[in-house]
Formats: structure tokens, sequence, C-alpha cells
């Protein structure tokens, strides 16, 4: 990879960010495909992400990826917001042009393609989604654009999940979303578990956010952690016979979408796999 004077820098802003794979997977596309860019990781504490928003205007980047914990806080300091994303409520990528701030979500896109693959189709099945931030939200609206039967949401402040499930059973004049307790999900019989928190995620791995369940063997469980590999909720889950996915699918799929945004160039899931299989993932 050549730096010049007309190289772009692309950014990711979060806490924590240092475990991301993302400038790994970006930079090495950028570099395979002849694209002109740089991509950085920044961690911003909590009162400082309008600063970094300001500061990313005034560097001139072409734009940025957001993760955990602003894909939803990010939304009051963009000039526009793409329906979609608008619909989900949060933004995981944001492109900057003429100094115009304009949101999109790549999380949910990434995700159902990611099931997809493994040859998981959420029609009419039961799901329980674990967390009630930006990136479930994301999975949510897609699951519920696929079919799904039910969403059981759980998430640790219980009054998060009451307020999504009546926001999103409002927004698609349905009932499917219903939150419960993490007691009560051991009465519930699901195709696909799905962790959407930090819970496992390096580098405190020894956390399970379903310590002690009994998994159905025909259960799929994803953790859209990445990074360790396989967390304690899924290797619990592969133990009792379920089939696993990490969330390397996601992040590349996001990825990928991130750049078209960005880019304008349209990159092939399994052409980035193989660019990536065995120096990287």
């Amino acid at each position: 990879m050549t730096i010049n004077n007309n190289t772009r820098l692309i950014g990711l802003i979060g806490s924590p960010v240092e475990h991301s794979l993302s400038p790994s997977i970006h930079n090495a596309l950028y570099d395979t495909f002849d694209m002109n860019f740089v991509y950085m990781t920044f961690d911003v504490k909590a009162n400082e992400l309008q600063k970094a928003v300001e500061g990313m205007c005034a560097l001139s980047f072409a734009g940025f990826n957001v993760t955990i914990p602003y894909k939803q806080e990010i939304l009051k300091f963009l000039d526009d917001i793409d329906e979609e994303a608008k619909m989900i409520g949060a933004v995981n990528t944001v492109t900057l042009h003429n100094g115009n701030l304009k949101g999109y979500n790549t999380d949910g896109m990434g995700f159902i393609e990611g099931l997809k693959r493994m040859g998981f189709n959420p029609l009419n099945k039961d799901v329980a989604i674990i967390g009630a931030g930006g990136a479930s939200r994301a999975i949510c609206v897609y699951l519920l654009k696929e079919g799904v039967r039910c969403i059981y949401l759980i998430n640790r402040t219980h009054q998060k999940s009451l307020e999504l499930a009546k926001e999103f059973n409002s927004q698609y004049n349905s009932e499917i979303i219903i939150p419960i307790e993490k007691q009560e999900l051991k009465c519930a019989n699901l195709d696909l578990i799905v962790n959407t928190t930090p819970v496992g995620m390096w580098p405190q791995i020894s956390g399970n956010p379903l310590e002690d369940f009994k998994f159905c063997a025909h259960t799929v469980v994803v953790d859209i952690i990445y990074n360790p590999k396989e967390t304690r909720l899924l290797q619990e889950a592969r133990r009792q016979g379920c089939t696993v996915q990490n969330g390397i699918d996601m992040l590349i799929g996001q990825a990928l979408e991130s750049i078209k945004l960005w880019t304008g160039i349209d990159i092939s899931y399994n052409h980035c796999k193989k660019i990536l299989e065995g120096n990287i993932l």
C-alpha cells in the first residue's frame, strides 16, 4: 500500500476498538483493488463523540464506521439518514461528502447474508435476540423483513427490551417481538439464538450471556462477536450439538456494503474471503 497526498482516510469510532479486525480487512481490500484509502481505528471517549465527528469532517475523511456504543448516539450529529437506517434507529456507516454527513446501516444485511450462506432460512422461525442496542435493532428489522414467526428479546435492562418491542411492534403493526426475562428463555423452542451484546468479547472472554443454559440441538446459535473466534457461548452451544456461527460473516458483509457506499466498488463476498483467508481470518 502506497500512501501519498491523494490518500483518503476512513475510520472506525467506538469504544473499545483495539480488538477490531476491520483495519486489516479494509486495508487488505484497498491494497488488492488499488484503492487509495487507509482505514484506521479511533477509541472515542463517551463525552467526545461530537469532537471526533468534527475532527473527521475537518480532515476530509471519506467516511467512517460506528461501533459499540455509539450506533444510536451518532444519529444526532448527522445531516441526513438513509430511510432504512431511520427505520432501524441506528447507524454503523457514515459517508462524508462536501461536509455533509449521511448515515446508513449495513449490519442487518451483513447478518442476514451470513445466515443464508450457512443454509438458514429465517422464514417462520422462532428467534431469541440477546441485547437491545444498535446491532440488535438492525438484526430485528432484517429478521422481520425475512418473515420470522417470533422474536423473543432479552436485555440486561428489561425496560429497554420493553421499549424496543413496543417501538418495532407499532412500526410493523404486529406483536411478533416479545420482551422476556432471561429465565423465561428456557421455555421457548428456538430455531435461532443471536447474541448482539459484547458479553464474551476480548478481553473479557470468560463472559457468557447464557451461562448454564440448556440448548436444543436443532437450534442455530450466532454470536456477532468475532474476537475471540469462538466465544464461551458458542463453545457451549457447539458442545450441546448446535450449529454455531461467529461474527466474521456479518463483519465482512457489512464491511463490503460500507466500501460500496464510500468508493462505489462492489466486491463479492467469495472474492473477499479468498483474499482474507489464511492471512487475516
